[in-house]
């Protein structure tokens, strides 16, 4: 059982007990009236402050119920307010962890109230909601690290709280300051409305229908209408992402790809060409997202043989990335790739958190350090993939480059910040085409199509969340597919076929990367690995279904991709034969970052260095290197939080200053 899916339950355990505690306590009508008013109003004071990042008047809102009118009514107008707002914000797996923290919001207002004996002080319920702030922002941050798979760590949770100390300041400062400017005047006016209208019935009164109560039954019904809202919120929101999307389809692609295997074991990106280590690390995907380990595929050598045999031809940060992927789908060690450290060769090749101002490399460089835990190496390069996101949301295929639809959802599968897919995740709703799917500069095709699924599904939408005219990416995806389970590029264009339906099932497979590695085949032989490409026994069994820990995402890639064959124009995806890179071009980017794979190279049969401290091969850095090289270091974190202190401490200043003066 995942970390996921007992959240979910605990969560929804936790929102029912908390609504039926509500109703079983039998409200009168003006105070169900009442909590329906100030949901409504928590639900305003969270969308007409959105623009403002992480302040809200919510908390406060949440708070002075529960301490007014109790910790039920408290807790239901947390809840509440969460759940109605998010179907203007957006509903998600977040949403169950909103309303839990916001109902233990109107619950600890309650405690206030007991501990205070309801003797308000405006300093010390500033000082309540200011604290409520942070410890919401550290709820939610744990929600972050759960709900989006990966390492459960104090390390990974620290860095998430780290990164969130500006907005969990922000949060904090305007709780504060509405508490100071509002908070006894709003407590004032509803202990009054509660004192007149509640009244209690004399002794040896029966009980009657006309007593103002709600009745058990009633107050089922109404706790059953709030459970249903929060289930149509979630059967209109993402699917989980470890939920398959098409697997039949999936299985009839994966099946056709595995006749394409060349002798070497690789796989070319037209069927009948040569092997390159791009397609073969992206076939590796498709086979392990469908349930096939890599190692149980093989003509005279596996997948993962080929990639040990041709070695020395990984040398750029592209190649190095997604072999980092490859492996984790057969269970090895990429710090032990006979006797190269895979991990340290991408990191040398790191400019400023960047790697050559690529986005897509970028991208997947930081799947590749989260395949391996390697958090501090992943977030650094994060940071620059979220500098480089444009004003409309979207990313381009280098910083300040236009927006397309393969760099956005390429940067998808890498982020997790909520704001930052939300606004990437807009970009992509405008420029969606009618049939369902995507392409750069008019030409829509699968494999724009299939990154951005990817994308949507590494931020928990699922493949069909987007729609136009009715239409999903993956009803254009499933329209491309052919009789023998093979993927087109376009309508009547079968341009690097594998290449195309390597991406496409792993797409309709719905699992983001990385994908740990399938159980193998109880028959499975792991010898015979062509050219000495048998796992090494020290570095992984052949049986591991290791799982991937995921991280907060910092990375970018970019080597130095030299391609030289590249011919992709308009509608064509790039280079036809010896991609070699994790910029796959399709559209107007086509062929602008291809690799270097050259069909007619006699693969190396040198023995490879015993040292885990591979040199890293030498390259004239491109011009993009060159201006990442200049920027230098980032600033750092505490200027951000310097700023929030600063503003924060001037709103609260400035509130306590006119409170005395107009005497509040």
């Amino acid at each position: 059982m995942s970390w996921q899916l007992i959240s979910v339950i605990v969560l929804l355990a936790t929102i029912g007990t908390g609504m039926l505690w509500y109703e079983r306590s039998r409200p009168p009508s003006q105070i169900v009236a009442l909590v329906a008013v100030l949901a409504a109003l928590a639900v305003a004071g969270r969308i007409v402050l959105a623009p403002i990042p992480n302040v809200v008047a919510t908390t406060d809102i949440v708070i002075i119920a529960g301490y007014v009118l109790g910790p039920a009514p408290g807790f239901a107008v947390g809840a509440l307010g969460a759940l109605v707002s998010n179907f203007w914000l957006g509903q998600g797996v977040w949403t169950p962890w909103q309303m839990v923290a916001w109902g233990m919001c109107g619950i600890g207002g309650a405690v206030f109230f007991r501990l205070s004996r309801g003797r308000i002080n405006r300093w010390t319920l500033a000082a309540v909601c200011g604290l409520a702030g942070l410890v919401f922002g550290a709820w939610m941050n744990l929600e972050t690290m759960v709900s989006f798979g990966g390492e459960m760590s104090l390390d990974r949770y620290l860095a998430l709280e780290v990164r969130a100390i500006p907005f969990d300041i922000a949060h904090m400062t305007g709780n504060i300051v509405f508490a100071l400017a509002a908070g006894p005047a709003m407590v004032a006016a509803l202990t009054r409305f509660r004192q007149r209208f509640q009244w209690r019935r004399a002794e040896g009164e029966t009980v009657g229908p006309a007593d103002g109560s709600i009745r058990p039954a009633g107050a089922a019904g109404v706790t059953m209408v709030a459970l249903a809202a929060l289930v149509f919120a979630f059967a209109g929101s993402p699917a989980g992402k470890a939920e398959a999307a098409y697997t039949g389809q999936a299985n009839r692609a994966a099946t056709w790809l595995r006749g394409q295997q060349n002798s070497d074991g690789g796989f070319p990106s037209i069927p009948g060409s040569s092997s390159s280590v791009n397609i073969t690390a992206r076939a590796m995907f498709a086979l392990a997202a469908t349930g096939t380990n890599p190692l149980d595929v093989k003509t005279n050598a596996t997948p993962y043989g080929y990639l040990v045999n041709h070695r020395q031809e990984i040398t750029d940060a592209s190649d190095i990335a997604l072999t980092i992927l490859a492996m984790k789908t057969v269970g090895q060690n990429p710090r032990d790739f006979k006797g190269r450290n895979l991990i340290e060769a991408l990191r040398n090749r790191r400019g400023n958190g960047s790697f050559g101002n690529d986005v897509n490399v970028t991208a997947f460089a930081v799947l590749a350090f989260r395949s391996v835990q390697a958090s501090s190496d992943a977030q650094y390069s994060l940071k620059w993939l979220y500098k480089a996101q444009n004003e409309n949301g979207g990313w381009g295929i280098a910083k300040d480059a236009n927006s397309d639809s393969d760099s956005t959802g390429t940067a998808l599968m890498a982020i997790t910040g909520e704001k930052a897919a939300n606004r990437a995740i807009g970009y992509l709703d405008g420029i969606q085409k009618k049939s369902g799917g995507f392409g750069n500069s008019g030409n829509v095709n699968s494999q724009s199509t299939g990154l951005v699924m990817q994308g949507l599904v590494a931020q928990g939408r699922g493949v069909n969340y987007l729609k136009k005219n009715g239409k999903t990416a993956a009803d254009y995806l499933l329209s491309m597919q052919q009789e023998d389970g093979s993927i087109y590029y376009a309508k009547d264009n079968d341009v690097t076929r594998v290449w195309v339906t390597a991406d496409g099932t792993t797409a309709l497979a719905g699992k983001p990367l990385p994908i740990a590695a399938p159980a193998r085949e109880d028959n499975s032989d792991t010898g015979n690995n062509s050219g000495g490409a048998t796992p090494d026994s020290d570095s992984g069994t052949s049986g591991s279904t290791s799982t991937g820990g995921t991280t907060i995402p910092a990375g970018s890639l970019a080597g130095g991709s030299t391609g030289t064959a590249s011919t992709g124009t308009g509608g064509s995806s790039g280079v036809i034969d010896s991609g070699n890179s994790a910029n796959q071009g399709n559209g107007a980017n086509g062929g602008q970052n291809q690799g270097t794979g050259d069909s007619s190279v006699t693969p190396s049969t040198a023995t490879p260095p015993t040292s885990t401290t591979f040199p890293v091969v030498p390259e004239a850095p491109s011009d993009a290197v060159l201006a990442a090289s200049e920027a230098g270091p980032q600033p750092s974190p505490l200027v951000a939080i310097l700023i929030a202190l600063g503003v924060g401490g001037g709103l609260c200043g400035g509130t306590i200053l006119l409170g005395r003066r107009f005497r509040w």
